[in-house]
């Protein structure tokens, strides 16, 4: 038991705490920069902006984020920042518009374009350093866990490369969680970024470098998606289901800072990078079969992963546990819609060596703390499955 814990950032939990949002934006300076992918006329947002403006809070609105953001848009977008005279920015919205503030707090204060800050396995990043400007994140969807990570993923365009800003500087300075602004998450966005906040939880569980302070988060929130996100899809308007989940993708995003992911994150980055996919979608391809392929290194851990979907499952043995964990996960891919194979996303067999190539390339991190140990064959082995 070696380790080291924090829980970053103020964080406000609960339905109507958005109200919040002002008296903790004071705080941080005079003018805000808001990253969103709403555009004025949604609900949640013009909500948020009528609570800003009655409270006089000066703002700059970006509504231009983009899935997946790209570098070039946030070297274009630091430009609007300083122009502006901003101090700080609030991401409003998915794991994108929170990432992407974050990526421009550190462009707007940072001498050099954002891919020089971002870690790649074949070179190093510049240092991202404590003069990046302070972000609130409101995160609208119950997934990524952003609002509380020290991680921003961003993609270059020319490269097709998607990797990640890693600096305790960019932990969002306040987390405002208010489950009633996922109430009209649409059910794929739903089910898709609940699959992404379980496959964070238990990437962070199986990691080797895992710990027992990030595995309180992770445990918890795995019990907690395979509970609830069923009935999140189901009824988006069932706001127990949202409570839960939103504060399960917040318990999975603080374990995550703690320890990162593992293979089905750097099998999700490189499909995302190529062919510009929906991350959640990504995972949900991905999830299953990569613990399928990887039970047999940790069976304490895989066992106790079908326990916290299952509940008892004291009738089999620890062998025959951890080896249908991949079932128990699958059921409830198939419960939200999600039982989809690479192919209907686009991808052809002629792309899978130069997805291969790509994980071993510049994701290889992720790969190297998996809990077991993958060649590149296994790997296209891995992908093939799924095609």
């Amino acid at each position: 038991m070696n380790f080291e814990g924090y829980i970053p950032g103020k964080i406000i939990f609960g339905n109507g705490r958005i109200a919040e949002l002002p008296e903790n934006a004071k705080n941080f300076g005079k003018k805000a920069f808001i990253t969103t992918s709403f555009h004025e006329g949604f609900e949640v947002l013009d909500n948020i902006l009528k609570l800003l403006d009655a409270n006089y809070i000066d703002y700059y609105l970006f509504t231009g984020v983009t899935p997946n953001p790209t570098s070039i848009l946030v070297d274009k977008t630091d430009e609007i920042f300083k122009k502006e005279g901003c101090d700080y920015l609030i991401g409003i919205g998915g794991g994108s518009s929170m990432d992407f503030a974050k990526a421009v707090a550190i462009r707007a204060s940072h001498p050099k374009d954002i891919w020089n800050y971002v870690y790649l396995d074949y070179r190093d990043a510049l240092d991202i350093t404590e003069s990046t400007y302070p972000v609130i994140a409101v995160p609208t969807t119950s997934g990524t866990g952003s609002e509380v990570t020290k991680w921003a993923v961003v993609t270059n365009p020319e490269t097709f490369e998607k990797s990640f800003l890693g600096s305790e500087f960019i932990v969002p300075r306040v987390a405002i969680i208010d489950p009633e602004l996922t109430l009209t998450l649409p059910k794929i966005l739903t089910a898709g970024t609940g699959i992404d906040a379980l496959s964070h939880a238990i990437e962070s569980y199986i990691n080797i470098n895992s710990n027992p302070y990030s595995e309180l988060f992770a445990k918890e929130a795995i019990k907690i998606i395979a509970r609830y996100l069923p009935e999140a899809v189901a009824d988006g308007r069932n706001l127990i289901a949202r409570e839960q989940m939103s504060w399960a993708s917040t318990l999975s995003g603080l374990a995550i800072t703690h320890v990162g992911t593992t293979l089905v994150h750097c099998m999700g980055h490189v499909l995302s990078g190529r062919l510009n996919l929906d991350h959640g979608i990504t995972l949900a391809v991905c999830l299953e079969p990569v613990i399928k392929y990887s039970w047999t290194s940790n069976l304490e851990k895989f066992a106790k992963i079908n326990e916290l979907f299952e509940g008892n499952v004291s009738k089999l043995t620890i062998k025959e546990a951890a080896e249908s964990s991949s079932e128990a996960v699958k059921k409830l891919i198939k419960q939200v819609d999600l039982d989809i194979s690479l192919s209907n996303l686009g991808v052809k067999k002629d792309m899978v060596d130069s997805l291969v190539d790509d994980v071993f390339k510049y994701t290889k991190g992720m790969l190297d703390v998996h809990p077991k140990i993958f060649a590149r064959e296994e790997v296209k082995k891995l992908f093939l499955s799924i095609l």
